[in-house]
């Protein structure tokens, strides 16, 4: 029933059109703790900067982090990259295998197994976790996230098609993404919803169930300069400093700096369980005096740089930074201090 709903309703996606080892590895990546529809158009233009592994190991990783500009959770960039290099030179051929590449875990390593080479090993993530929870009408608190992995993986493994392996991994992903939904699970058109407990006795929306997680704020100051038609910025701390830039934070050190700040923007952002108010200063144009771009080159500026404004397209910025300073520039306008 579940994999001939999968044949006949499966969403077109690119990686399933002419399906390769290489695309299921690129998409796997990008899909971690990334929705489809984002996705979507960075896997299209990866596709046409770098068609196989051979190309990408040997790009330069200034154009494989300019390439993933945008899409966020940094880290996989490096690790897709080192994986490249290492199924160019000595790929893997198994799940185990996998699971000594660069950022693979079980989960993409399962994935890429079965969908790549059809090895028999269930793929559990959270829309999995959900469908098994509702068929098995499971609603006990789960403590976190890793407790219903732990708790969805065996049942998973009993009912997994192991000679479909990975079209019915595909299949329960599917199910989870499109009709077994968080909210409003359409589940008239569910293909298993006679196997599902929590259908028959009206308890979906209980299921699944987890524990109520802490939820923090916390600000972030940052900095606005602007000087002869160049912004400073500094080495992101997610990029690990490696080619990936944002607005300089505005620590106790660079503040110091300056007599009179005022508020030029906020916005807010929520990471995990954490929502992050960013606030951006700019100072009045009479405290940089007669300050030359080099002063901002010494401590407490160090590792900052001046890009030309006409050059921001080709900065690798975090998509966050670089909508703030899109919109900075649109709704302030704000003229170079010089």
């Amino acid at each position: 029933m579940l994999l001939q709903w999968f044949r006949q309703n499966a969403r077109d996606l690119p990686w399933r059109r002419e399906s390769s080892l290489y695309k299921t590895v690129v998409s796997e990546f990008m899909l971690q703790q990334t929705q489809v529809k984002t996705v979507l158009p960075y896997f299209e233009r990866w596709m046409e900067v770098f068609p196989n592994f051979e190309v990408l190991a040997s790009a330069p990783k200034e154009a494989v982090l300019h390439a993933w500009s945008g899409l966020g959770y940094y880290a996989r960039t490096r690790h897709l990259h080192q994986t490249a290099k290492r199924f160019a030179q000595n790929p893997p051929r198994s799940y185990r295998e996998l699971l000594h590449c660069p950022g693979i875990g079980s989960y993409t390593a399962a994935a890429i197994a079965s969908i790549a080479w059809n090895e028999p090993i269930a793929v559990v993530d959270g829309n999995v976790v959900r469908v098994l929870a509702r068929v098995f009408n499971y609603s006990e608190n789960f403590p976190s996230k890793s407790a219903a992995i732990v708790w969805a993986t065996p049942h998973a493994q009993f009912l997994l098609d192991k000679e479909q392996a990975g079209s019915f991994n595909e299949a329960m992903m599917e199910l989870g993404a499109v009709v077994c939904t968080p909210t409003a699970p359409d589940c008239e058109h569910c293909p298993i919803r006679t196997l599902c407990k929590a259908f028959r006795e009206h308890t979906v929306g209980a299921c699944p169930r987890f524990q109520p997680t802490p939820h923090f704020k916390k600000t972030v100051n940052r900095l606005w300069l602007f000087i002869n038609g160049k912004l400073l910025l500094e080495p992101s701390r997610i990029g690990g400093g490696e080619a990936l830039w944002e607005l300089p934070e505005l620590n106790d050190g660079r503040r110091a700096q300056f007599s009179n700040l005022r508020e030029l923007f906020r916005a807010k952002r929520t990471v995990a369980n954490t929502t992050y108010t960013e606030v951006v200063y700019q100072p009045h144009s009479s405290t940089n005096g007669n300050r030359s771009e080099a002063f901002f080159k010494t401590p407490p500026f160090e590792g900052c740089r001046w890009f030309p404004l006409q050059r921001l397209d080709t900065v690798v910025l975090s998509g966050p930074h670089r909508r703030w300073i899109e919109e900075i520039l649109e709704r302030n306008n704000p003229k170079s201090d010089r």
